[in-house]
């Protein structure tokens, strides 16, 4: 029986191709991811005509409202022309997509038994059903606080989070990675991330609503911290996974707080109109000391 010599056996070392082109044509590509950037765009335009308005007409009865409509205007704009980056990259693998296949092997190379188990867990806490129960938890809280109008902002959140999850995975159809390396089972499409796109709006509607409450400007910034570490371990987790290209990750993250920035916009506008521009939320803080109060407050 011959023998095998293991040393003329060459083993072919792990390359990832490209992430496979969308079925659009390059004409087709500036559309094909239209559902998210252009109502964005939209929405820019329509800020920038209503700060313009509020400029000449709303100065005094509204002050601040035009430069509030014009800043966030051009944010979504900014994000808009961002998403717009991804999908033509995504679209033809080059530009911001370049980034996918060396992330995807960094992050196959430096799996370890121990950082899967934590990652796992990340990514099941961080989940599109785990962030549509802490939705649903602090939409209780406020109804309980009556503080309706912060409820009603944080379901319109989560509901427009949801939304564009599902609209986006069905309108892309973009195909994630290997499943060979893919450490979960996931069966959808890849574009968006539903994990990011979901912690990115959720998780920032509930900080919003929730941290001016906190008290101590310690304890505020220790929160803002560890759920911002937390967001962008969720985010982490699904490309370590091998379930997401960063491509999906960074246009979760940024289609999420676009959607974020559009509803805070337009809240932080409506309370300004009724004579309250100092108050994103319903309860900006803590009660003040009794022993602070004046003469005649309550």
């Amino acid at each position: 029986m011959a023998s095998i010599d293991l040393e003329e056996i060459a083993i072919p070392a792990l390359h990832v191709a490209a992430p496979p082109l969308l079925s659009a044509s390059d004409n087709d590509a500036f559309f094909e991811y239209g559902y998210v950037w252009l109502p964005y765009a939209f929405a820019a335009l329509v800020l920038f005509a209503l700060g313009a308005v509020a400029a000449v007409r709303w100065r005094r009865s509204s002050p601040g409202t035009a430069e509030l409509l014009i800043t966030c205007g051009a944010l979504l704009a900014v994000l808009a022309a961002i998403v717009l980056g991804l999908a033509d990259g995504a679209s033809e693998s080059n530009g911001l997509a370049s980034i996918d296949p060396p992330v995807w092997q960094w992050m196959i190379d430096h799996r370890t038994p121990a950082l899967t188990t934590v990652t796992i867990v990340v990514t099941n806490v961080g989940s599109t059903v785990s962030m549509t129960i802490i939705a649903a938890a602090t939409i209780v809280f406020l109804l309980v606080k009556r503080r309706f109008g912060d409820a009603v902002l944080v379901a319109v959140v989560a509901a427009g989070a949801g939304l564009l999850v599902t609209v986006g995975k069905a309108t892309v159809g973009r195909e994630r990675p290997p499943a060979v390396f893919r450490l979960v089972t996931e069966t959808n499409e890849s574009f968006p991330s539903g994990h990011a796109l979901a912690s990115a709006a959720i998780l920032g509607v509930v900080l919003v609503v929730l941290l001016p409450s906190i008290p101590g400007r310690t304890a505020r910034i220790g929160v803002l911290v560890g759920v911002g570490l937390f967001w962008l371990s969720i985010g982490l987790s699904r490309l370590y996974l091998g379930v997401h290209w960063a491509t999906d990750v960074i246009g979760g993250w940024v289609t999420g707080l676009a959607w974020l920035a559009l509803c805070l916009t337009v809240r932080q506008v409506w309370r300004q109109t009724r004579g309250k521009p100092e108050l994103l939320v319903s309860e900006p803080g803590p009660p003040a000391d009794p022993q602070a109060s004046g003469p005649g407050r309550t």
